[in-house]
């Protein structure tokens, strides 16, 4: 099924022949602007949030993050916005060079297929564990999750639970 912007007509998904049924969503441009035009306070919706939350794109792609997930990666939103997930929490295959998403290890890596598989299926994930192995100055730390994800128009909710001890 091809799936186009209801406001730009931008192709947000492609369908798979000339023949494909064709749906409406709303593209990450148009989201963003409609959030801003019609007064809708992004921030201040996300920080109502009792967890560390990201608001991704379908390449986990961070859109707009609440104060709690800014501290438990303790980075301001500048270093978060527009990044992807993986180099925003410093996994270490995001140093590799293919990068995040990238590398061999990326299909099993639990956030992603999290993200992607609501992402196209609006299936939402509760409490997956995973562990991811972090950059910590030039030592490397491993970092428990439970990983939650909904859909929401064109993006996925992240919630990243950070656990003690690992």
């Amino acid at each position: 099924m091809k799936i186009i912007c209801s406001f730009c007509n931008t192709v947000i998904s492609p369908g798979r022949s000339a023949e494909d049924q064709v749906s409406h969503g709303v593209c990450k441009y148009c989201y963003t602007r409609i959030l801003t035009e019609y007064g809708f306070n992004l921030k201040k919706f996300l920080n109502m949030l009792e967890a560390p939350v990201f608001l991704v794109d379908e390449d986990v792609n961070i859109i707009a993050a609440n104060s709690l997930a800014l501290a438990a990666v303790n980075k301001p939103i500048e270093e978060t916005t527009g990044h992807i997930c993986g180099d925003v929490l410093e996994c270490i295959n995001a140093f590799l060079p293919e990068g995040c998403g990238k590398t061999p290890n990326c299909p099993d890596c639990t956030i992603r297929t999290s993200v992607n598989e609501t992402y196209k299926t609006g299936t939402q994930t509760n409490r997956r564990p995973t562990d991811i192995i972090r950059k910590n100055g030039e030592s490397e730390e491993t970092a428990r999750l439970l990983v939650s994800t909904r859909k929401d128009g064109s993006v996925v909710l992240l919630t990243l639970e950070f656990c003690a001890g690992v």
